[in-house]
């Protein structure tokens, strides 16, 4: 499955230029929300229809989504609706591991 890029961020700048936002800070929240659409694909192929991957395959599909997808959600949580991101399940979400 493949995402109209183009559409979807003509889309979201239309919304999101209704919420009065300054222009820099709705082409750095598409971005965020759009940079990832590859890794949105994929799941979204992988959940109509779960036994076509391997393990490895969804291993790779799982790490390469939770490296990549996070960070720009948080980042659009953060300009769009001024939301930084909690650890509200309390894992330690937040912090890196030291050792």
């Amino acid at each position: 499955m493949a995402y109209d890029e183009y559409k979807i961020t003509k889309s979201m700048t239309s919304a999101l230029e209704d919420l009065g936002m300054e222009s820099e800070t709705i082409a750095e929240a598409v971005f965020h929300m759009t940079d990832w659409l590859n890794e949105l694909a994929e799941l979204h192929t992988f959940c109509e229809n779960p036994e076509s991957l391997s393990d490895d395959q969804l291993q790779d599909l799982l790490m390469n989504f939770l490296v990549h997808v996070p960070n720009h959600v948080a980042a659009a949580s953060k300009l769009i609706a001024d939301i930084p991101v909690k650890d509200i399940f309390e894992l330690g979400a937040n912090v890196e591991d030291k050792e």
